[in-house]
């Protein structure tokens, strides 16, 4: 049967604490192509030790210093001289790494490239991500295209399941597939080996006349799309991790697909999954078995919505199968959480997810302001159900004595109506936060992505994007602990306002976030992982954060080190029950 070889495309340098998790897309790839009979060679680099070979100790750790020199400095004060030269010092240091960084990567790619030609692999698959990540890409199926020329380059991912046809605008890629990848995959595979030694223009042919569900490919100057298929969650197949050194031992768990809501004017999910679809509970549950007796007992829910009610389900699953697991997951206010019998529901329903070993709750708030909710964002649901849901969580907590880290999505600054100004939606949005509670805030600047209504409807909502915008998304790399002035330029606008002006005025969003005394930037997966790391309460999310963006920013990662070393022996000890059990305060979040 034919081989294929799977590559995770990535950066230079790390982005997130969060980037070394277990990846369960490549992990269910590998796991059912090999169902049907293939090989499969999974070369996932996205690790503690092969970041830190890209790096240069020599310059990372003088870095480290000044950065955590010129981020102790107070909010607000002036630059003094030597503050100055600490700042140019770092941005000297900084661009040597970066080319040494770029250069050995590079380095790294041409071997791979050259390894497929020498074994002969006649399918290399991309998992791609956006940014730098695909402009490496793009680089490695360069290099295949010179020294591998008879093989197949199929790319996929959020990236090509989002972009589509612009994945392979101006790319060496032949073939992308949106979607879910491991049905069309498997077709490709089956193809390849009764095309073998005809090389990947007759295979290509031969694809194009199958017109594969999800596949997207090239007929002359023209783009295909073969039709969408359906979902089906209930065959999903279980990844086998193995070792995975240098990876943090968290499961991504695949509970439902879609939004339960998917009306989002900001929101691509309904171009994703056309309806929402929930996983069978036992299906879930038999999948964290499985990854419990991989010695793995954090999980991280993967759907965008996991409502309270369908959740209530799993965990009563995981209580009714005995497990002892800790778990995050996405979420929405509940509407008409306000009304008592609602309201005691939600409560009900939270102290089973809170016994179950639910720990961290990511809820996409988006702005404080119901009109905005109502005409912008399409949201949903108003500032009473967000408010309303806050309290029914806490009252969990208090019913169950078991702690959980709440985590809320802004956007801001957002596009007005006739009536309100920003200043309105900043003062909504502090009001708001006075009243949720939450444990950290996520802001993002406003983004019209592609398939959204903000994109398609951009005249209607103020946006103006330049020809090339979407071309320039898929390669622009976010780099949200820059400056504003330091981000690449985007040519994006909103009402008048310029793009750096947006994120100007998300800055100063965030910093009023932050004189509240809430952290910024900490989502759900990152409680998991700090929790588990050891760090406890409001003071350890904030050393958490502080001391891993050194780390980033420097590209010194002996602190991501330690919490990976750390957080697998704790996710290991819940596997094998060694620690107290759910109802005895195991894993309590520590956010007293």
């Amino acid at each position: 049967m034919a081989t294929i070889l799977l590559w995770n495309s990535l950066t230079t340098r790390r982005r997130s604490a969060s980037d070394t998790f277990l990846d369960n897309g490549l992990g269910v790839l590998q796991a059912h192509l090999q169902q049907h009979g293939h090989r499969v060679q999974v070369e996932d680099w996205a690790t503690d030790p092969f970041f830190a070979s890209l790096a240069v100790p020599a310059i990372a750790r003088p870095l480290r210093r000044l950065y955590g020199h010129l981020l102790g400095r107070a909010p607000g004060s002036s630059a003094n001289a030597w503050h100055k030269v600490c700042g140019a010092t770092a941005l000297g240091l900084q661009w040597l790494q970066d080319r040494i960084q770029q250069a050995r990567l590079r380095r790294r790619l041409r071997d791979l490239a050259w390894r497929v030609a020498e074994e002969g692999i006649p399918v290399v698959g991309i998992k791609l991500w956006y940014g730098e990540a695909f402009t490496w890409a793009k680089y490695l199926a360069r290099c295949l295209r010179d020294v591998a020329p008879d093989t197949l380059i199929v790319v996929g991912g959020y990236h090509a399941t989002l972009y589509e046809e612009d994945i392979l605008r101006d790319t060496p890629f032949d073939l992308a597939i949106r979607g879910e990848g491991e049905y069309a995959l498997c077709k490709v595979l089956d193809l390849a080996d009764e095309w073998a030694g005809r090389g990947n223009q007759s295979l290509l042919r031969a694809i194009a006349d199958k017109r594969f569900e999800n596949a997207v490919w090239r007929e002359g100057d023209e783009i295909r799309k073969g039709r969408k298929r359906p979902v089906r969650i209930s065959q999903k197949a279980i990844p086998t991790y193995g070792a995975a050194p240098g990876k943090v031992r968290i499961h991504v768990m695949l509970e439902s697909l879609g939004c339960s809501w998917g009306k989002c004017s900001f929101c691509v999910h309904p171009h994703f999954y056309n309806k929402y679809v929930q996983r069978a509970v036992d299906d879930v549950v038999t999948e964290m078995q499985a990854l419990v007796d991989q010695d793995i007992g954090i999980f991280r829910f993967a759907g965008s919505d996991t409502p309270p009610v369908f959740g209530a389900k799993i965990a009563q699953g995981i209580l009714d199968a005995g497990l002892n697991v800790m778990y995050g997951m996405g979420s929405r206010a509940v509407q008409g959480c306000a009304h008592a019998a609602a309201f005691d529901r939600t409560v009900g329903q939270y102290e089973t997810l809170l016994r179950s070993g639910l720990r961290s709750v990511f809820i996409g708030g988006e702005t404080g302001h119901d009109v905005i909710n109502k005409t912008v964002m399409n949201k949903g649901v108003t500032r009473a159900d967000l408010v309303a849901t806050a309290r029914a969580i806490r009252q969990a907590e208090a019913n169950t004595g078991l702690k959980l880290d709440l985590i809320l999505a802004l956007i801001y600054p957002v596009p007005l109506v006739d009536g309100v100004e920003q200043q309105d939606v900043f003062d909504a949005n502090v009001a708001l936060l006075r009243e949720f509670r939450p444990d950290s805030v996520m802001v993002t600047p406003p983004g019209p992505f592609k398939h959204s209504e903000w994109f398609s409807a951009k005249d209607t909502y103020g946006f103006t994007l330049n020809d090339d915008f979407v071309r320039s998304a898929m390669e622009y790399e976010y780099v949200l602990y820059k400056p504003p002035s330091m981000w690449p330029e985007l040519k994006i606008g909103l009402q008048g306002t310029s793009f750096v002006e947006l994120l100007e005025e998300c800055g100063r969003f965030r910093k009023a976030v932050e004189a509240m005394g809430i952290p910024t930037d900490l989502s759900d997966e990152h409680f998991l992982m700090l929790r588990a790391a050891g760090y406890r309460g409001r003071e350890g999310a904030e050393e958490f954060k502080r001391e891993t963006l050194l780390d980033i920013i420097s590209c010194d990662y002996a602190t991501l080190r330690g919490i990976t070393a750390r957080i697998n022996k704790y996710t290991s000890q819940v596997a094998d029950q060694v620690a107290a059990c759910p109802e005895k305060g195991f894993a309590t979040g520590g956010n007293d």
